[in-house]
């Protein structure tokens, strides 16, 4: 499951209720492993892999309209995520953590933004295809 302290979408911090200036307020999003394991990334970390995502998705979209096959699965997503990145990798260490890490954020961005829509289907239920909400606009 995924937990977080603050609540960036609304400005809301979810333990007390309170409202609060999001602009003012950067505290790093905590997720939890599968393991227990916390992992800690900054709201600006959270608005750049969500953004290389989603860019990515929209392109796929539009290269792929008139093929009908406009859909992207989970598991390619973070591979094509990973060989972006491959460059500032120091490791397999490194590269496992932040493949854990793009794996969250695609989860709250299914789960708790609904940027990200799941489509069932094909013969892997483990890595759905996703799109791209069609009303969400990049900002």
């Amino acid at each position: 499951s995924v937990v977080f302290c603050y609540d960036v979408s609304s400005g809301i911090n979810a333990e007390y209720g309170e409202e609060e200036d999001p602009a003012m307020t950067r505290e790093p999003d905590v997720m939890e492993t599968e393991d227990g394991e916390q992992l800690r990334i900054t709201f600006e970390e959270y608005k750049k892999i969500s953004h290389m995502i989603i860019v990515h998705m929209r392109d796929f979209e539009e290269k792929t309209r008139e093929q009908d096959q406009g859909a992207l699965r989970k598991s390619d997503l973070l591979d094509w995520y990973i060989s972006q990145i491959e460059d500032e990798l120091d490791g397999e260490q490194e590269m496992i953590a932040r493949k854990n890490i793009a794996e969250k954020v695609l989860e709250r961005l299914i789960k708790v933004d609904n940027v990200l829509l799941e489509i069932s289907g094909g013969d892997s239920p483990d890595s759905p295809f996703l799109v791209v909400h069609p009303n969400y606009i990049i900002e």
